[in-house]
């Protein structure tokens, strides 16, 4: 071994931990009002976020370092330099890109990253504008490629001396593989580092700092989607995922009426006036049509992405895993939803939205769901007229063609709209721009707009004939871009409006404090038409009196369960995190050391929740049919 080996080992070291660490700065300098804390919590979950630059380093640079020892001039020392400066290029664009990504998804990307990016050819749309927004993470990604390149001409450069020395040496290879070993695990660990293993970080919500993109999606590449999780039967709630509507009391009818359901981009709670308690909204339409409806004030989504959203509410199947239901291996499954129950009862049934060819996936997904069509820009009377340019019809105009179509409609029927104009980069019609609050956040003004599109489609769909008899549910695919500390919790960054408004049924006014999330509207709305037939659904319909309230999702490598009035995460074998939402609503305090608190109940539900999901999605059971016959 000699001192120019260790040179270049130590000093190609350094600078693959240095340019990741300066990416991770970054990605908490664009976020830091998500990441609230004092300089030693920061320091802490910085210096945590070696162990996890340890193992990225082995796995993606390892061919580099065990190749170092036998470099000595030539094309095979510029293919290794290239591929080192290529590879980790990469590394810290993966972690560039999730400084503005994660605003959306409020977690790290994982594998499914790239089969998300390329669904359709919105990616393509979006890239030019993305570089526009966003241009100063490039220009920093592009320094740190510079001072990177800089750095190994420096450090791979050679002197008059070095000629002499003799540059393959065998021993040189074996502190390299030791190195390496140790890196792969993340450092001196029993078990190889995992994504749960941020959980040590404290406070608990600056574990996206220490972790890194490209290791969340190392560690998710090519692992199972979902594990048939087999707990002992005295561990868990008996649960069961079959809805019987007789047992389901203190509702009432509205059968025979149409169903419009508005999904609208990125309605997060904070943006509404009437449910926010912060005095400030960006939609006064909806506020107004709120006091005339029954609002859910604690509503929750079941996930952080519109592709996630859609399997939520149109089928009460939440995503559990960290694949997309609707991409993963199981989205071929047969399932209840909304459209195939109420055809049933007659409905015909529509999917509205004016995003471009199978944007998000949703035409693949409303095809496993039994739309009876489905209605994209390009069965728009003017899909180029009216384009945003980016992704699809503008809201207020594909909103007004739903009510032309829907007047040509059989009756009853079933539509879910999902509007898109409130989706980055917020692009408003030219007759609508300068007319609504500009707000602190890019999002505010796009939202005034598409509350503004909502009000025209309502005044427009008062004139129809079937307006009097169609119930209208309000909801959000997910949240967005959050100013303020309670909607950036765990719990407060899944909050979404739910309401249910019917023009001619004063029952349905109100608001209520009770726990509902996206998965319980498909039951909800079923329940409301006096459904009969027994289904399968993992929610369950808001005026079923024997259940309290829950929301549920997978975030962070573990599964949350919100209930009675208290917050675990489970990593799918013990409980790692416990918060009581009422004590501590800013969930501050980690009470899983704390020896009376007691969260049995909660464990047992969550335990019995997700085995009966894992066994559903792996056995496709989730009908009725199939679920009661895997029962015998």
């Amino acid at each position: 071994m000699n001192r120019f080996f260790w040179k270049r080992l130590i000093g190609s070291l350094g600078v693959a931990f240095l340019s990741l660490q300066l990416t991770r700065l970054l990605f908490y300098l664009n976020l830091r009002s998500y990441f609230e804390a004092d300089a030693i919590e920061l320091l802490h979950a910085f210096l945590i976020g070696f162990e996890f630059d340890m193992v990225t380093i082995a796995y993606l640079l390892g061919p580099f370092f065990l190749a170092l020892p036998f470099l000595k001039g030539g094309k095979p020392e510029l293919l290794a330099k290239w591929f080192f400066l290529i590879m980790l290029a990469a590394m810290n664009l993966l972690n560039c890109i999730d400084a503005e990504f994660f605003k959306f998804t409020a977690r790290r990307s994982t594998d499914d990253l790239f089969e998300f990016a390329f669904l359709s050819d919105d990616i393509f749309n979006i890239a030019p504008n993305l570089v526009g927004h966003f241009w100063y993470l490039i220009v920093v990604f592009g320094i740190i490629s510079l001072l990177t390149l800089a750095a190994m001409n420096k450090i791979l450069e050679r002197n008059s001396g070095e000629s002499k020395l003799k540059m393959i040496h065998g021993l040189n290879l074996l502190p390299v593989i030791a190195l390496l070993v140790i890196f792969s695990r993340g450092g001196f660990h029993p078990i190889p580092l995992s994504i749960i293993d941020a959980s040590k970080v404290s406070p608990p919500h600056l574990n996206s700092i220490a972790l890194s993109t490209p290791f969340t999606i190392i560690k998710t590449l090519g692992k199972p989607e979902l594990p048939v999780f087999e707990f002992d039967e005295n561990e868990i709630a008996d649960l069961d995922p079959i809805v019987y509507p007789d047992a389901v009391i203190d509702s009432t009818s509205l059968k025979g009426s149409n169903v419009v359901l508005l999904i609208v981009e990125s309605l997060s709670t904070e943006y509404v006036g009437s449910l926010n308690g912060l005095g400030v909204t960006y939609t006064p339409f909806l506020d107004s049509l709120f006091q005339h409806s029954l609002v859910f004030e604690n509503g929750h989504a079941n996930g952080h992405r519109s592709i996630e959203g859609i399997a939520s509410i149109a089928a009460s199947i939440p995503t559990l895993m960290y694949e997309p239901y609707t991409t993963s291996r199981y989205a071929e499954n047969n399932i209840n939803s909304l459209p195939s129950l109420l055809r049933k009862n007659g409905y015909h049934s529509s999917f509205m939205h004016g995003g471009n060819k199978n944007s998000m996936n949703f035409e693949s997904f409303s095809s496993q769901a039994d739309y009876d069509l489905f209605y994209d820009r390009d069965d728009y009377p003017f899909p180029d007229k009216h384009y945003d340019g980016v992704w699809g019809i503008s809201d207020h105009y594909m909103l007004a063609q739903c009510i032309e179509e829907y007047n040509k409609y059989p009756k009853p029927f079933f539509s879910t709209i999902f509007t898109l104009s409130s989706h980055h980069p917020y692009t408003i019609p030219e007759d609508y721009q300068n007319r609504f609050p500009k707000g602190t956040l890019p999002i505010h003004e796009s939202i005034g707009y598409a509350d503004q599109s909502l009000r025209e489609f309502f005044q427009k769909a008062s004139k129809t004939e079937w307006y009097q008899n169609t119930l209208f549910v309000i909801t959000a695919d997910h949240t967005s871009l959050s100013e303020h500390d309670q909607f950036q919790t765990k719990d407060g960054s899944l909050r979404i409006p739910i309401v249910f408004f019917h023009p001619n049924d004063s029952i349905l006014t109100g608001s209520t404090s009770k726990l509902v999330q996206q998965i319980d509207i498909m039951p909800t709305i079923l329940d409301l038409l006096d459904f009969e037939s027994p289904y399968f659904a993992f929610g369950k319909s808001a005026f079923d009196t024997t259940n309290s309230g829950f929301s549920i999702a997978f975030k962070h490598d573990q599964y949350q369960l919100l209930r009675n009035d208290q917050l675990i995460c489970f990593d799918g074998n013990k409980v790692s995190i416990i918060y009581d939402v009422v004590s501590d609503p800013m969930l501050h305090y980690n009470l899983i050391e704390d020896s009376a608190v007691n969260y049995a109940d909660n464990e047992a539900f969550l335990k019995g929740y997700i085995q009966n999901y894992s066994v559903a999605l792996n056995h496709n059971s989730m009908t009725f049919e199939a679920w009661s016959e895997m029962q015998k």
